[in-house]
């Protein structure tokens, strides 16, 4: 079973077992609704439930989980990670897809010529664009919807429609 890092634990809050975490999901309420979860250790993964949660900063929520009631029992999981399985990873819009699903896919044109293999996301403000490497080197693909045609994670591919010039 595969796991998704959601949060980092940076430190302890107060003495009565809140924990200040910051967020690496994208997902501002990421903890609204969610209940089981892990904590990481590198070592091992301790399951453990969401008791409550409170912005606490700017990419920053405190949480108290249930059964973690003083600092003391809370301090040995600093500088750990929470993580969810993938029946708890947050719900994404339509055509909304996570960056792990999107890399490893194969990139076909609208007519099925192969172009290559996602090997990276980039954030560049505007939109994202897909790393492809190919066998001459790699090529940048803006993921718009007059470029991206279809994704299909099941399947492992995306369908593109590239101006001329782009790929040569």
């Amino acid at each position: 079973m595969d796991y998704y890092r959601i949060a980092y634990i940076a430190n302890t809050l107060g003495i009565r077992g809140e924990l200040k975490v910051l967020l690496i999901s994208n997902v501002p309420d990421r903890f609204d609704g969610l209940e089981d979860c892990y904590i990481d250790t590198g070592k091992e993964r301790l399951p453990v439930q969401v008791e409550r949660h409170r912005p606490y900063r700017k990419n920053c929520v405190a949480i108290k989980l249930k059964g973690y009631d003083d600092i003391r029992s809370v301090e040995p999981f600093k500088g750990s990670y929470l993580v969810v399985d993938r029946a708890n990873l947050a719900k994404l819009e339509e055509g909304h897809f996570f960056v792990f699903d999107i890399i490893g896919c194969k990139v076909l044109t609208t007519d099925g010529e192969a172009i290559g293999e996602v090997e990276d996301v980039l954030s560049s403000g505007a939109n994202d664009l897909y790393v492809v490497k190919r066998e001459k080197g790699e090529v940048l693909i803006p993921a718009v919807k007059e470029m991206v045609k279809d994704i299909d994670i099941a399947k492992k591919t995306i369908r593109v429609q590239l101006p001329e010039g782009l790929v040569e």
